[in-house]
């Protein structure tokens, strides 16, 4: 009994030892012909958010050792001078490693638990990503749809029966497996989409496109797969599908609905966290780049079906830190005096379209603008068309003899002493500067081609024939 009593505290530190180790990875090894004094491990926690937490360790001589917590399985990049290279971690693996920083990847191996898996992950890489014969680029590309399947056929099958021979005589887990079938499939999947596009930006020449069947391969594809979210090419591909139905449904990243038809896309087809993955990848991208107007709708949605807080905050700070001065934001409303005296505001013309332009009287380019900017006014008159011009720094006796005197048409107003905040307000770096707000008040161009370009009146036509100037 005695002896049993002995050995408890012994079994129970074990067990401890082990249930600590379950929520961890670590990595050791050796560098020779180091590239740097620097070894760093990237991980993205939260698929939702773009946000990597880094470990960096200093190599002491050639050695070093990384311990970074691993709750469940995970694909990380280790980098070390110039080279990254992709690394599976389970919680429990200790990888040890041994590379030669002249030829980082070729040289790359592992021992202990966890080296089945990275050593083929590293071999794999090598093989399938660096040698020429298997990528797109640069002559893969050039050829024919009918050839180029074939090329991608050939990758594919050479891919899957290298992973079959390897672990016909390596044991990998499942979860690997899982993961390294998705890269395949969805490499495959990413490059077939990008073939149309990317072959007439390097042809350089307008193509036609692919036959209907070249993406029937899109309807095989099990977008759901749990494990397909552990694979980089699969984030990338959710890019790719979505921009791919919203473009053959006839929207452009030019039009303002593009954003949000990508998002309804990835709302009809997929589901689970792919469907959010993908729509958290539309959703940062129309904040940075969409029409404000849908952006707002979309993350409204986004937050009432997400349950991931860290996932919501993100998006939340960087709605915030792109509200302003962006295209379908609402233009800073003012209240400026006109020639008569009388008070005018931005928000009075709400229901009309606005072509908004900064000038002074004693700037020349503006005055190279001014014949230009009449003949707009007039062809334009009879539209739902305001034009707004507001005199920046002015002096106020010139500008209004000015205007008087030229019989200036459009709605003129002053900005009195060069008023910062309204130049803050509008990003005014100098003038003559021109923009476009629709009828609710929201910016369409912060960039209004000047009334000097050819095709100033047909773009401003454009928005009121189409009617996108109201974005219902």
């Amino acid at each position: 009994m005695k002896k049993l009593n002995l050995l408890l505290p012994a079994l129970i530190l074990l067990a401890a030892n082990q249930l600590l180790a379950q929520g961890k990875a670590i990595i050791s090894g050796k560098i020779s012909s180091p590239l740097s004094n620097q070894v760093e491990l990237v991980i993205y926690p939260n698929p939702l958010i773009p946000e990597e937490v880094t470990t960096e360790v200093t190599l002491d001589g050639k050695s070093f050792r990384l311990e970074v917590p691993v709750k469940e399985a995970t694909v990380a990049e280790l980098q070390h001078g110039d080279e990254v290279v992709q690394v599976y971690l389970e919680p429990g693996y200790e990888l040890i490693m041994n590379a030669n920083g002249k030829n980082f990847l070729k040289s790359l191996k592992y021992k202990g638990k966890g080296a089945n898996e990275n050593n083929y992950l590293a071999n794999y890489t090598y093989r399938f990503e660096e040698e020429e014969e298997y990528q797109v680029l640069p002559d893969n590309i050039k050829l024919k749809e009918q050839q180029f399947t074939e090329f991608l056929d050939y990758r594919r099958e050479d891919q899957l029966a290298s992973f079959e021979k390897y672990t016909g005589k390596k044991e990998v887990s499942e979860q690997f497996s899982d993961f390294l079938k998705a890269e395949i499939d969805f490499s495959y999947a990413t490059d077939k989409l990008s073939y149309h596009p990317l072959r007439q930006q390097v042809m350089q020449v307008s193509l036609s496109k692919p036959s209907a069947a070249f993406y029937d391969y899109l309807s095989e594809l099990d977008l759901n797969r749990p494990a397909n979210l552990l694979s980089p090419s699969f984030v990338n591909f959710l890019r790719n599908y979505t921009a791919y139905f919203a473009k053959e449904a006839g929207y452009q990243e030019a039009n303002p609905q593009y954003f949000k038809v990508r998002y309804q896309v990835a709302e009809q087809k997929l589901k689970g966290q792919a469907k959010l993955l993908a729509q958290a990848q539309v959703l940062k991208q129309s904040i940075q780049q969409g029409h404000l107007k849908y952006t707002e709708q979309m993350l409204e949605d986004f937050n009432v079906k997400n349950r991931d807080r860290a996932g919501n905050e993100y998006l939340a700070r960087l709605y915030n830190e792109n509200t302003t001065l962006v295209t379908g934001g609402i233009a800073p409303d003012f209240m400026l005096q006109n020639v008569d005296g009388d008070t005018v505001s931005l928000s009075d013309y709400r229901g009309k379209l606005v072509y908004l332009n900064f000038w002074r009287s004693d700037c020349g380019l503006c005055h190279v603008e001014l014949p230009h900017l009449q003949r707009l006014t007039g062809k334009l008159g009879n539209h739902k068309i305001v034009f707004l011009n507001i005199a920046v720094g002015d002096d106020e006796a010139q500008w209004r003899k000015l205007v008087q005197k030229k019989e200036l048409q459009g709605e003129h107003v002053l900005a009195k002493g060069a008023d910062a905040a309204l130049a803050k307000q509008y990003g005014l770096k100098d003038v003559p500067a021109y923009f476009l707000i629709d009828e609710e008040g929201r910016f369409i161009s912060l960039k209004a081609r000047r009334p000097s370009d050819h095709e100033a009146a047909n773009d401003i036509l454009q928005h009121l024939e189409v009617r996108q100037v109201s974005l219902k």
